[in-house]
């Protein structure tokens, strides 16, 4: 099972970061001031550095408990992706469309470092046939569920998270990946 370290907060059991939102998990709470100590305690390095040079620890981070790894940063969610295609399928649809949307020296460099981390070309990842229609099937279920989980007007309750822009963001890069028109957009959309 995967251990999902956030920061803590006033409201019990909500975390900051939207990445964990599909995952079977438990989340384990830190305080701002332990979390440098924490991250050095687990070999989780520095996410970036103060002005002095010295390492500047976030959250959130991850332990896979399978696999004996600790990370922070962006590095859990592509770990989570990759590990757990399930969660973002939307991703398997509209990450080869930014191979071609990119200039061709990223588009390039995008083909090159993602195909090592999928083990396969990129091309190769989008579904076909019943696999297609598989995938856009989790896909309406992941949406469901994330309906179901609102507690209000907004994903958290009355008011705008973070929560809300990622996934919002989320979906309006598939959509401009994809092209409005594509066969995916519009069954994505239906949901």
């Amino acid at each position: 099972m995967l251990t999902f370290y956030d920061i803590s907060s006033k409201v019990p059991g909500q975390a900051w970061s939207p990445t964990n939102c599909k995952l079977e998990y438990k989340t384990e709470w830190i305080e701002y001031p332990g979390i440098e100590a924490f991250c050095k305690e687990h070999g989780i390095p520095p996410t970036a550095s103060e002005p002095d040079g010295t390492g500047y620890y976030t959250l959130p981070a991850i332990y896979d408990d399978k696999t004996g790894i600790y990370m922070a940063d962006t590095f859990p969610i592509a770990y989570i992706d990759t590990n757990s295609p399930k969660l973002h399928p939307h991703i398997m649809f509209a990450f080869y469309e930014m191979t071609q949307i990119t200039n061709p020296v990223s588009g390039e460099y995008l083909e090159r470092t993602r195909s090592g981390f999928f083990g396969k070309p990129v091309k190769d990842i989008i579904p076909t046939g019943e696999a297609k229609v598989q995938t856009l099937e989790l896909i309406k279920n992941n949406l469901e569920e994330i309906n179901a989980l609102c507690k209000g007007k907004y994903i958290t309750g009355d008011y705008l998270t973070l929560s809300d822009f990622v996934f919002a963001a989320t979906l309006l890069g598939v959509k401009i990946l994809l092209g409005e028109e594509s066969d995916v957009w519009m069954e994505v959309s239906k949901f």
